[in-house]
């Protein structure tokens, strides 16, 4: 989990004199999470084809290339969801050792592969640094007594309370609630909350350049079918952009996220990223900062007087008129 320090004297109004000998503490180092790392959308396609190798060489013989796209996907799955764990949890459970040692074994893999790159210039060396940063927070965790979780591929991946996500949820959440404590718990949420939460989950955790390449694809396929009518190709391609019109939420998403760094950095808090950091319970308490955040989820998610957003709504529209034109003129 990343760490964070608070301004405790600005919070509760105490004298710097106060917090002298706190001060005087050297902080806690950060663990270096490569798929927290500020340029790590410049770093992944790098990462993802590093990773891609290494599921190719982990098969003895040839297969299919599916076959290996597949174990691809997997491979930096689990690597980014063991990362988290490990970064949240701190430390390493007696039974997690043999899991934690074949994550750094995969990280140092994904080091030599990297390394193998004949033309090493600026951006290969920030990728083998950001690598071999969190390889290295990962050997240093300290072991604890007592049995933890294993990874499961198959498991849903869980938002962390407290962080952005769950602070986000929450709030769209409040118009479905079933009871007054406003718990987010399955029973105390409507058919449609429920289904609400789900998705937003899914977005949480959702790679959105692998969803536009199958946007890609599936246009490709509607352009590349013959004998269609000019009806039906409109038809069939006007269902595709529906299908994935929800690529919206990306940048409403990210939108929402620079506003709460805005609000938080450096303020509050010194980080807050936006899976690992939990938002504690004293800055949730405070009034003002509560407005302002629950202000920028308005804002970006286009939220009404009764709590329900709305940002589907526009580019639905654009889509449907769109094509209606295109029906009525061509």
């Amino acid at each position: 989990m990343a760490h964070f320090h608070i301004d405790h004297s600005a919070l509760v109004g105490e004298s710097p004199d106060k917090t002298k000998a706190a001060e005087q503490t050297p902080p806690k180092a950060e663990f270096q999470n490569v798929f927290d790392f500020p340029d790590f959308v410049e770093m992944r396609p790098q990462l993802r084809s590093a990773v891609h190798t290494v599921a190719a060489e982990s098969f003895d013989q040839p297969v299919l290339p599916v076959k290996i796209e597949r174990m691809a996907v997997a491979l930096e799955e689990q690597m980014e969801r063991e990362t988290r764990k490990y970064e949240q949890q701190t430390f390493v459970y007696a039974n997690q050792k043999t899991e934690v040692n074949d994550l750094i074994r995969l990280y140092t893999h994904v080091l030599q592969v990297i390394s193998r790159t004949t033309a090493i210039d600026t951006d290969i060396e920030d990728l083998i640094f950001a690598v071999n940063s969190t390889r290295r927070d990962l050997q240093k965790l300290p072991t604890h007594t007592g049995t933890g979780p294993l990874y499961d591929a198959d498991s849903a991946r869980e938002i962390i309370p407290d962080t952005f996500y769950d602070l986000v949820i929450r709030q769209l959440a409040q118009p479905y609630f079933l009871t007054a404590d406003h718990e987010m718990k399955r029973k105390n949420v409507t058919k449609k909350g429920q289904h609400l939460v789900a998705r937003m989950t899914a977005y949480a955790f959702r790679d959105w350049d692998a969803y536009l390449t199958h946007e890609y694809d599936a246009q490709h396929l509607v352009k590349n079918e013959r004998n269609l009518s000019d009806f039906d190709y409109y038809e069939k391609s006007k269902n595709v952009e529906l299908k994935y019109a929800d690529k919206a939420y990306a940048q409403v998403f990210a939108d929402t996220y620079q506003d709460f760094l805005n609000l938080l950095v450096p303020t509050y808090l010194e980080r807050f990223e936006i899976q690992t950091t939990p938002l504690p319970e004293k800055l949730q308490q405070n009034a003002k900062l509560r407005i302002q955040l629950q202000s920028a989820v308005r804002k970006h998610f286009l939220i009404d007087a009764a709590g329900f957003e709305h940002v589907m709504e526009a580019p639905t529209t654009e889509i449907n008129n769109k094509f209606k034109f295109y029906e009525e003129n061509f």
